[in-house]
Protein backbone atom coordinates (compact mmCIF):
# COMPACT_ATOMS: atom_id res chain seq x y z
CA UNK A 1 0.00 0.00 0.00
CA UNK A 2 0.96 4.16 -0.37
CA UNK A 3 1.28 3.60 3.60
CA UNK A 4 3.78 1.29 3.30
CA UNK A 5 6.43 2.60 0.64
CA UNK A 6 5.54 5.97 2.46
CA UNK A 7 7.32 4.11 5.72
CA UNK A 8 9.87 2.16 3.96
CA UNK A 9 11.59 5.35 1.78
CA UNK A 10 10.56 8.14 4.41
CA UNK A 11 13.84 7.27 6.51
CA UNK A 12 16.21 10.46 6.19
CA UNK A 13 17.22 12.50 9.22
CA UNK A 14 18.67 15.82 8.02
CA UNK A 15 15.60 18.03 10.01
CA UNK A 16 16.61 16.23 13.55
CA UNK A 17 20.32 16.53 12.81
CA UNK A 18 20.28 20.16 11.78
CA UNK A 19 16.95 20.91 14.34
CA UNK A 20 19.48 19.51 17.12
CA UNK A 21 22.47 21.59 15.82
CA UNK A 22 20.43 24.70 15.74
CA UNK A 23 18.38 24.36 19.39
CA UNK A 24 22.57 23.63 20.92
CA UNK A 25 24.11 26.44 19.24
CA UNK A 26 21.53 28.98 19.86
CA UNK A 27 21.27 28.24 23.58
CA UNK A 28 25.11 28.22 23.44
CA UNK A 29 24.17 32.08 23.49
CA UNK A 30 21.63 32.59 25.50
CA UNK A 31 24.05 30.82 27.86
CA UNK A 32 26.94 33.18 27.54
CA UNK A 33 24.64 36.51 28.22
CA UNK A 34 22.78 34.48 31.02
CA UNK A 35 26.21 34.27 32.89
CA UNK A 36 27.46 37.57 31.53
CA UNK A 37 24.62 39.39 33.10
CA UNK A 38 24.82 37.76 36.21
CA UNK A 39 28.44 38.32 36.81
CA UNK A 40 28.04 42.27 35.89
CA UNK A 41 27.65 44.63 38.64
CA UNK A 42 25.05 47.18 37.67
CA UNK A 43 23.22 44.55 35.29
CA UNK A 44 21.51 42.90 37.95
CA UNK A 45 19.81 44.06 41.47
CA UNK A 46 21.61 41.21 43.25
CA UNK A 47 25.03 40.01 40.85
CA UNK A 48 26.38 36.52 41.41
CA UNK A 49 29.92 38.77 40.67
CA UNK A 50 31.98 41.56 39.25
CA UNK A 51 34.57 40.29 36.54
CA UNK A 52 35.81 41.20 32.80
CA UNK A 53 35.44 38.14 31.10
CA UNK A 54 33.53 34.58 31.34
CA UNK A 55 36.27 32.20 29.58
CA UNK A 56 39.33 33.64 30.50
CA UNK A 57 40.27 34.86 27.07
CA UNK A 58 37.22 36.85 25.73
CA UNK A 59 36.11 40.47 27.40
CA UNK A 60 33.05 41.92 28.89
CA UNK A 61 32.54 45.63 28.03
CA UNK A 62 29.37 47.00 30.18
CA UNK A 63 27.28 50.08 30.24
CA UNK A 64 25.10 50.88 33.13
CA UNK A 65 24.80 54.27 32.85
CA UNK A 66 23.10 54.65 29.04
CA UNK A 67 19.64 53.47 28.56
CA UNK A 68 19.26 50.42 27.20
CA UNK A 69 22.39 48.90 29.90
CA UNK A 70 24.49 47.10 27.00
CA UNK A 71 27.15 43.95 27.54
CA UNK A 72 29.43 43.68 24.59
CA UNK A 73 31.12 39.94 24.75
CA UNK A 74 34.34 40.09 22.33
CA UNK A 75 35.64 36.98 21.66
CA UNK A 76 39.79 36.83 20.14
CA UNK A 77 39.57 33.61 17.67
CA UNK A 78 41.35 31.85 20.11
CA UNK A 79 38.57 31.76 22.92
CA UNK A 80 36.86 28.16 23.05
CA UNK A 81 36.70 28.34 19.05
CA UNK A 82 34.69 31.62 19.44
CA UNK A 83 35.31 34.83 17.30
CA UNK A 84 33.55 38.09 17.01
CA UNK A 85 30.89 39.39 19.54
CA UNK A 86 27.84 39.05 21.14
CA UNK A 87 25.88 42.07 22.23
CA UNK A 88 22.87 42.23 24.56
CA UNK A 89 21.09 44.78 25.76
CA UNK A 90 18.93 45.25 28.71
CA UNK A 91 15.22 47.20 29.61
CA UNK A 92 15.88 47.01 33.34
CA UNK A 93 17.69 45.03 35.97
CA UNK A 94 18.20 41.64 35.06
CA UNK A 95 16.45 39.55 37.63
CA UNK A 96 13.87 42.38 37.61
CA UNK A 97 10.30 40.94 37.01
CA UNK A 98 9.17 41.49 33.43
CA UNK A 99 13.32 42.69 31.94
CA UNK A 100 13.39 42.04 28.39
CA UNK A 101 16.79 41.16 26.90
CA UNK A 102 17.78 41.95 23.18
CA UNK A 103 20.98 39.59 21.38
CA UNK A 104 22.68 40.33 18.37
CA UNK A 105 25.80 38.80 16.70
CA UNK A 106 28.41 40.32 15.11
CA UNK A 107 30.75 38.81 12.78
CA UNK A 108 29.86 35.69 15.00
CA UNK A 109 31.69 32.37 14.77
CA UNK A 110 31.66 29.27 16.59
CA UNK A 111 33.40 25.94 15.92
CA UNK A 112 33.76 26.92 12.55
CA UNK A 113 30.10 28.46 11.96
CA UNK A 114 29.00 31.80 10.90
CA UNK A 115 26.07 32.40 13.03
CA UNK A 116 23.76 35.13 12.79
CA UNK A 117 20.25 36.07 13.78
CA UNK A 118 18.39 38.21 16.62
CA UNK A 119 17.34 36.72 20.15
CA UNK A 120 14.81 38.34 22.63
CA UNK A 121 13.84 37.26 25.80
CA UNK A 122 12.18 38.62 29.22
CA UNK A 123 12.21 37.63 33.27
CA UNK A 124 8.72 36.21 33.55
CA UNK A 125 9.72 35.63 37.58
CA UNK A 126 10.23 32.73 39.88
CA UNK A 127 7.97 30.22 39.04
CA UNK A 128 7.21 26.65 41.61
CA UNK A 129 11.39 28.44 42.90
CA UNK A 130 13.18 28.51 38.89
CA UNK A 131 13.47 31.44 36.94
CA UNK A 132 11.58 31.67 34.29
CA UNK A 133 12.23 33.31 30.89
CA UNK A 134 10.04 33.54 27.60
CA UNK A 135 12.78 33.07 24.72
CA UNK A 136 12.15 33.86 20.77
CA UNK A 137 15.11 32.78 18.74
CA UNK A 138 14.67 34.98 15.48
CA UNK A 139 15.95 33.68 12.08
CA UNK A 140 18.97 32.25 13.58
CA UNK A 141 21.18 31.28 10.24
CA UNK A 142 24.08 29.10 10.30
CA UNK A 143 26.42 28.47 7.75
CA UNK A 144 29.01 26.04 7.46
CA UNK A 145 32.15 25.66 5.37
CA UNK A 146 30.59 24.47 2.39
CA UNK A 147 28.79 27.39 2.72
CA UNK A 148 25.39 25.95 3.05
CA UNK A 149 22.82 27.90 5.77
CA UNK A 150 20.88 26.30 8.35
CA UNK A 151 17.99 28.84 9.61
CA UNK A 152 16.04 28.33 12.66
CA UNK A 153 13.11 30.39 15.09
CA UNK A 154 11.59 29.28 18.40
CA UNK A 155 9.20 30.48 20.51
CA UNK A 156 10.33 28.97 23.89
CA UNK A 157 10.43 28.88 27.64
CA UNK A 158 13.60 28.34 29.48
CA UNK A 159 13.34 27.31 33.33
CA UNK A 160 17.11 27.47 35.46
CA UNK A 161 16.15 24.24 37.83
CA UNK A 162 19.60 24.80 39.28
CA UNK A 163 22.70 26.61 39.98
CA UNK A 164 21.25 29.94 40.03
CA UNK A 165 22.79 31.03 43.27
CA UNK A 166 26.67 30.73 42.61
CA UNK A 167 28.56 32.64 39.68
CA UNK A 168 29.97 29.65 37.91
CA UNK A 169 27.88 28.63 35.15
CA UNK A 170 29.42 24.97 35.13
CA UNK A 171 26.78 24.28 37.46
CA UNK A 172 23.69 25.18 35.94
CA UNK A 173 20.80 22.87 34.54
CA UNK A 174 17.87 24.65 32.11
CA UNK A 175 14.95 22.63 31.41
CA UNK A 176 13.36 24.11 27.63
CA UNK A 177 10.13 23.40 25.78
CA UNK A 178 7.95 25.04 23.14
CA UNK A 179 8.15 24.86 19.28
CA UNK A 180 10.56 25.73 16.42
CA UNK A 181 10.49 25.67 12.65
CA UNK A 182 13.30 25.72 10.14
CA UNK A 183 15.10 25.15 7.18
CA UNK A 184 17.76 22.52 6.80
CA UNK A 185 21.28 22.58 5.23
CA UNK A 186 19.97 20.90 2.37
CA UNK A 187 16.88 23.04 1.98
CA UNK A 188 13.76 21.11 3.34
CA UNK A 189 11.53 22.41 5.64
CA UNK A 190 10.42 21.49 9.21
CA UNK A 191 8.66 22.65 12.47
CA UNK A 192 9.59 20.73 16.26
CA UNK A 193 7.83 20.50 19.11
CA UNK A 194 9.04 19.35 22.30
CA UNK A 195 7.08 16.32 23.79
CA UNK A 196 9.23 16.09 27.27
CA UNK A 197 11.46 18.75 28.67
CA UNK A 198 14.88 19.10 26.75
CA UNK A 199 17.99 19.54 29.26
CA UNK A 200 21.02 21.54 29.14
CA UNK A 201 23.70 22.01 30.72
CA UNK A 202 26.44 24.75 31.96
CA UNK A 203 28.90 22.67 31.04
CA UNK A 204 27.71 21.45 27.89
CA UNK A 205 27.45 22.14 24.62
CA UNK A 206 24.65 19.94 23.69
CA UNK A 207 21.39 18.99 24.78
CA UNK A 208 21.49 16.44 26.80
CA UNK A 209 18.35 15.20 27.36
CA UNK A 210 14.44 15.08 26.20
CA UNK A 211 12.33 14.49 23.61
CA UNK A 212 11.01 16.03 20.83
CA UNK A 213 8.58 15.77 17.46
CA UNK A 214 10.41 16.69 14.26
CA UNK A 215 7.97 17.17 11.01
CA UNK A 216 9.48 17.93 7.89
CA UNK A 217 7.71 19.01 5.08
CA UNK A 218 5.32 16.59 3.61
CA UNK A 219 6.62 13.89 5.97
CA UNK A 220 5.85 11.79 9.00
CA UNK A 221 7.03 13.21 12.42
CA UNK A 222 10.09 11.69 13.43
CA UNK A 223 10.66 11.24 17.37
CA UNK A 224 13.94 12.58 18.36
CA UNK A 225 15.42 11.40 21.97
CA UNK A 226 18.54 13.12 22.92
CA UNK A 227 19.31 10.72 25.24
CA UNK A 228 21.12 10.78 28.37
CA UNK A 229 24.53 12.82 29.25
CA UNK A 230 26.84 15.52 27.77
CA UNK A 231 27.45 14.17 23.66
CA UNK A 232 25.98 15.18 20.10
CA UNK A 233 24.08 11.96 19.76
CA UNK A 234 20.26 11.30 19.83
CA UNK A 235 18.02 8.96 18.32
CA UNK A 236 15.56 9.46 15.69
CA UNK A 237 12.45 7.23 15.10
CA UNK A 238 9.28 6.95 13.33
CA UNK A 239 6.50 4.71 13.68
CA UNK A 240 8.49 3.64 16.77
CA UNK A 241 10.94 1.79 14.66
CA UNK A 242 14.57 2.77 15.02
CA UNK A 243 16.19 5.05 12.36
CA UNK A 244 19.60 6.27 13.23
CA UNK A 245 21.46 7.44 16.23
CA UNK A 246 22.97 10.50 14.64
CA UNK A 247 25.37 12.73 15.39
CA UNK A 248 25.09 16.50 15.12
CA UNK A 249 26.92 19.28 13.57
CA UNK A 250 30.09 17.21 13.66
CA UNK A 251 29.73 14.89 11.02
CA UNK A 252 28.86 17.92 8.83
Amino acid sequence: SDVYKRQDNDTNINSCEDYATAQSYAYDIYKIVHQAALSSKGITANHLADTTTLFGCDTLIVDTTSSPMTIDIQFNGTCNNRNGSISATFTNKYDNLGSSVSITLNNYTYNGFTISGTINYSFSGIINGEPNYSINFNNITIKDVKERVLSWSASQTIKVSNGETTADFNDDSYSISGSSSGRTFVRNNFTTLTNTDLTLLGNCQWISAGTASVIPDNKVPRNLNFGSGCDNKATAKIYDCLLYTSDAADDL
